[in-house]
C-alpha cells in the first residue's frame, strides 16, 4: 500500500504512484489515470527525495522524464539526498571553531529547518531563500537587524561550504541573496543623565543583588563600576581572578592577562596593569576581593557562569535586559563605558599615549614614542584618578560576600 506521499515498496525497490489530475495532458498515455515507476533499491528517505523529484516532474507534464527509467534501479535514486544538518555536522568537525560560533550556527539552523520544512539540499530554492530572508525580518518576530543578518550569513556558510568545499550540490541556491544589516550605530559615552539612571537604582544604593543567575551575584554591582573605573573590557573583567588584585609600589592594581586558565585577550597590548580608582577603593573592591580569596576562590566572580570562548557572555546578555529594564534601551551598553572613561581622560588632557596605556591599544606615534615613552605606575594612577562623574552617589558595598 502506497503511503500518502505515493511511496511504496515491493521487494528490496521503492516505487512512486502519482494520481494524475483529470485533465492532465498525460491522462491518455496512462489510460488508468495514474503513473507507477520504479524508484529502484535504495532507503526510504532516498526514495522520498527521488520521488519528490519525479512527482513534480510528472506533474509538470514532463513526459519524457516518466519514461525515461535508468539502466541500473540500483542508482535511481540518486543523488543522495543531503540534508542541511548533515552539512552542519561535517563543518563542525572541519576545522577548529569555538563553541560560540557552533552554538550560533545550530541556531541559525534551527530556524532554517523551522521556516523552509528542511528539504534536501538539492531541492532548495531560491524564492525559499528569499522567503527565509523575508522570515528573519518579519516586526513580529523582534529580531534585531544584525542577529537576522547574522542567522542568514550562518545559513549560507554552510550552504557555501556544502557547494565549495564538499562538492554534494550542484550550485549554490542562495548565492546572490544578501540580507543587509541595518547600519550600526556609532557607540557613544554614556550621558550624566543615563549614569544616574542606572547607578541610582537599589542594586547600587542598596546593594540589592540580583536573582538572575547571570549576573553573578555581588558581580552585577562591581562589573559596571569596573567599567566605569578602568575602561576595561567585560571580557577582560569577567575572566579576573583574585591573584589578578596586586599592591605594587603601594599602588593597588588590576591585571589583565591571558596567564590564567580560560583567560583570553584580544591582543598582546592587551596585557596591561591598571591602577585602581579610588572610587572603586572607597566603595570597598579591595576588601571584597580579599574577601573572596580568603574563601579560597580563584575567580573574583564565584557566581558568574561562564559562556566557554566568551567570557562575560551570559553577563552581558543579563546587563542588557537589566538596562532595558529601566529605561535604557539599545545604546548606550557595556562597552560604551570604554568610549566614557575615554572621553573623560581625554577632556582631562590625558596624553593619547597613557590613554593607549589604560585601555590595551597599540601606542600611536613614531618608533621613538613607542620604545622610550615612560609610563610609571604612579603616571598612570594619576590618569586614572582623573575620572570624576556626578552620577548618583553609590554607597559602598557590604563586607563579605554580598547579601544572597
Amino acid at each position: 500500500m502506497a503511503n500518502s506521499n505515493g511511496i511504496f515498496k515491493r521487494g528490496s525497490s521503492h516505487y512512486l504512484r502519482v494520481v494524475l489530475p483529470k485533465t492532465h495532458q498525460l491522462v491518455n498515455t496512462y489510460k488508468s489515470g495514474k503513473v507507477i515507476i520504479s524508484l529502484g533499491a535504495c532507503s526510504y528517505r532516498e526514495a522520498l527525495t527521488a520521488g519528490a523529484i519525479k512527482r513534480a516532474q510528472i506533474l509538470e507534464a514532463d513526459e519524457q522524464a516518466v519514461l525515461t527509467k535508468s539502466k541500473s534501479t540500483s542508482t535511481a535514486c540518486s543523488p543522495s539526498a543531503y540534508y542541511l544538518r548533515n552539512i552542519y555536522e561535517r563543518w563542525v568537525k572541519s576545522k577548529p571553531l569555538s563553541s560560540d560560533a557552533i552554538n550560533t550556527c545550530m541556531r541559525a539552523l534551527l530556524l532554517y529547518e523551522e521556516q523552509t520544512g528542511n528539504p534536501p539540499l538539492h531541492l532548495l530554492t531560491r524564492a525559499q531563500g528569499d522567503s527565509f530572508r523575508a522570515w528573519l525580518q518579519e516586526p513580529e518576530r523582534r529580531t534585531a537587524s544584525k542577529t537576522a543578518y547574522d542567522r542568514f550569513t550562518w545559513v549560507k556558510t554552510l550552504l557555501k561550504y556544502a557547494y565549495r568545499d564538499l562538492e554534494l550540490i550542484s550550485r549554490h541556491p542562495w548565492e546572490g541573496i544578501e540580507l543587509f544589516k541595518e547600519t550600526t550605530k556609532q557607540r557613544r559615552p554614556w550621558s550624566e543623565t543615563e549614569l544616574q539612571t542606572l547607578f541610582g537604582q537599589s542594586l547600587f544604593q542598596e546593594y540589592v543583588l540580583p536573582k538572575d543567575w547571570r549576573a553573578g551575584t555581588d558581580a552585577a554591582y562591581w562589573i559596571p563600576l569596573l567599567g566605569l573605573y578602568t575602561g576595561a573590557r567585560l571580557s577582560e573583567i569577567a575572566q579576573l581572578r583574585t591573584s589578578d588584585i596586586l599592591l605594587a609600589d603601594e599602588i593597588a592594581t588590576i591585571s589583565i592577562s591571558n596567564i590564567g586558565i580560560n583567560q583570553q585577550v584580544k591582543t598582546s597590548a592587551s596585557i596591561r596593569t591598571i591602577p585602581i580608582h579610588s572610587e572603586l577603593i572607597r566603595l570597598g573592591f579591595i576588601d571584597y576581593a580579599q574577601n573572596i580569596k580568603n574563601e579560597g576562590k580563584d575567580s573574583i566572580w564565584p557566581h558568574l557562569k561562564q559562556r566557554k570562548d566568551k567570557p562575560g557572555g551570559y553577563f552581558s546578555n543579563w546587563f542588557g535586559e537589566y538596562r532595558a529594564s529601566i529605561g535604557l534601551f539599545g545604546y548606550p551598553d557595556f562597552h560604551c563605558f570604554r568610549h566614557t572613561v575615554r572621553s573623560q581622560l581625554s577632556e582631562a588632557e590625558v596624553p593619547e599615549h597613557l590613554i593607549d596605556s589604560i585601555f590595551g591599544h597599540e601606542i600611536k606615534g613614531s618608533t621613538g614614542t613607542k620604545i622610550y615613552t615612560h609610563r610609571t605606575l604612579k603616571t598612570l594612577k594619576n590618569a586614572i584618578e582623573t575620572l570624576k562623574y556626578q552620577e548618583a552617589t553609590i554607597i559602598p558595598a557590604p563586607s563579605g560576600l554580598g547579601k544572597k
